[in-house]
């Protein structure tokens, strides 16, 4: 059975770069399709707008538990983003000292009728129900070190490759972990380079 990420995976670009993959590693191609068909299931998903209001309404109660209801945002602001998030992929960087600053952008970008963002996510945290829910909202579960996969990097660029080319947004805490001490941590740039050189082709 064809599975939704089927056609990635046949793409004749990446095609070309997984049998240089292929003769860089010295493994056969099949080998290579296998471990590239592996990542990008880790790191497929979509978006189903029924997960994305429900996903709102828990982080409009999560948020409303401790704070105001009313977000105070720049009307004129909010319209150059909308502008903005027309013509092409955004993305919104933060850090990991507070998750309540993803929800509030979240909420804020429903209550103005934008694009809510793919979240970039640990695999930790694709744990059973958590998982499944995550890739039918836009969670990309992504591992924490492949600094070393070649077949992975060039898996991850190519699938932020093509939700570029669809004009879909990014969210994501740039150190890529919480420090243990809380502090803040060295940001890891590897997701917005992706993110900007896809934006380039």
């Amino acid at each position: 059975m064809n599975q939704p990420y089927d056609l990635l995976i046949e793409d004749s670009a990446f095609q070309k770069t997984l049998v240089a993959l292929s003769s860089k590693l010295e493994i056969s191609q099949e080998e290579v399709n296998a471990l590239a068909t592996k990542a990008l299931k880790e790191l497929y998903t979509i978006q189903q707008p029924l997960l994305h209001t429900m996903g709102i309404q828990m982080a409009e109660f999560i948020v409303g538990r401790a704070y105001e209801k009313t977000i105070d945002v720049n009307i004129s602001e909010f319209k150059e983003l909308a502008k903005l998030m027309r013509r092409h992929s955004v993305a919104f960087v933060m850090t990991h000292k507070t998750y309540i600053d993803m929800f509030v952008l979240g909420i804020a970008l429903a209550r103005h009728g934008l694009k809510i963002p793919y979240i970039f996510a640990g695999i930790n945290m694709a744990f059973a129900g958590l998982g499944q829910l995550g890739r039918r909202a836009g969670a990309i579960f992504i591992r924490r070190s492949f600094k070393e996969d070649e077949v992975y990097k060039a898996t991850l660029r190519h699938f932020i490759g093509h939700l570029v080319k669809e004009k879909c947004h990014f969210m994501w805490a740039i150190e890529g972990t919480r420090s243990r001490t809380g502090k803040l941590v060295w940001p890891k740039m590897g997701i917005l380079k992706y993110i900007q050189e896809a934006e380039k082709h």
